[in-house]
């Protein structure tokens, strides 16, 4: 087996040092999975859809269910979603983004904050619950990225689009809130709810802020065409649904006014067929060289991952490797010695290690 996966590196992998590289799978039988974060140098928290959190060992494969996870609402691309892990005085702090129940026929994105200890989540605190709850399984938006004392996260447009430009509910925007749960005002706009940061997005799935350019990106699902990579200001509209690359599944349609107008961000890059984006990091190891300090982000459509070269604020070079070889891409994580850890979120997904011996 092995040997196989270092025969798909050798077909698919446009880089150097080849006969160094192996891609692992390192699980089976964990089913749409969605999040990964990285909890000490070997071993990882990975969030399952349905409502669990695993730990697992990258080098013996050793598997624990945590307990103490959150009940959640399963419903189509809702679920338990997004985790982020911070080391605290040698205490584990976990953040989790998912779908929280509101009453028989509606949820809400919601973030919550845990402490973990002896494989148990406990001390459950709701730092963030959106305001407009729906019956609509789309669009939870859902990533989170920690920045000093606090923590940003995504919340897309649960599939009602002009949402995304109503500063009276979360929906379609990002939302930046204190990581102890105490009251904070972005005053980001006039008349916007305190926790909103920026609008005008339709379902962002990767996120991070690069503490060297101390800039926050993030990725975006577009509908048919239109998927984006932005900077994140505080104060921006980015545009959804007035302003798109995408069309109206199906017809082909127009969307908005148009691609560009003042008062609105434009992207610092756009696909066209839409790719799918989920997850993004940007690789700080010394592993694989030929990765340092570029985006490094996962397709769900074309089950790949896409290599982005970064410079003054603009992208301008993109590689495509391990096309069709994991499956869909959902997440991506790196590992303190330089390996990527790559989840599969399908049916029959699974955790992967990508590294150089």
């Amino acid at each position: 087996m092995k040997l196989f996966y270092i025969l798909l590196i050798l077909m698919f992998f446009p880089f150097s040092s080849y006969s160094q590289i192996s891609l692992n799978k390192l699980s089976t039988g964990l089913s749409n999975l969605w999040g990964i974060s990285v909890l000490n140098n070997k071993e990882i928290l990975l969030t399952q859809r349905k409502g669990n959190v695993f730990k697992l060992n990258i080098f013996n494969q050793n598997i624990t269910k945590i307990k103490g996870v959150p009940k959640v609402v399963d419903f189509g691309q809702g679920g338990l979603l997004d985790i982020v892990v911070e080391n605290i005085n040698k205490n584990k702090k976990v953040y989790l983004c998912l779908s929280d129940k509101v009453n028989t026929t509606k949820s809400a994105t919601a973030v919550h904050s845990y402490d973990l200890k002896n494989n148990i989540l406990f001390n459950k605190k709701l730092l963030f619950k959106s305001n407009k709850p729906s019956n609509s399984s789309r669009h939870f938006g859902c990533r989170l990225a920690i920045i000093g004392e606090f923590i940003f996260a995504t919340i897309g447009d649960r599939g009602s689009r002009h949402d995304a430009q109503n500063f009276a509910n979360h929906s379609g925007s990002v939302i930046k809130i204190k990581k102890n749960g105490s009251n904070y005002n972005n005053n980001a706009f006039e008349n916007a709810l305190p926790e909103i940061y920026s609008i005008g997005h339709r379902n962002p799935q990767g996120l991070l802020f690069d503490n060297k350019t101390n800039q926050l990106w993030l990725h975006e699902h577009g509908p048919q065409g239109g998927d984006e990579v932005n900077i994140i200001y505080k104060g921006k509209n980015y545009g959804w649904p007035k302003i798109t690359y995408g069309k109206e599944y199906g017809n082909g349609k127009k969307i908005g006014i148009g691609v560009s107008k003042n008062g609105f961000e434009n992207p610092v890059k756009v696909w066209i067929p839409s790719i799918a984006p989920s997850g993004m990091i940007i690789y700080k190891g010394d592993m694989f060289a030929e990765f340092k300090n570029k985006l490094i982000l996962g397709s769900l459509k074309f089950k790949r991952l896409h290599i982005l070269t970064t410079k003054n604020k603009k992208i301008f070079d993109e590689k495509v490797i391990l096309e069709n070889k994991i499956g869909r891409i959902r997440d991506i994580e790196e590992m303190s010695d330089g390996s990527l850890i790559i989840i599969n979120d399908e049916y029959n997904g699974g955790v992967f290690r990508l590294y150089k011996q």
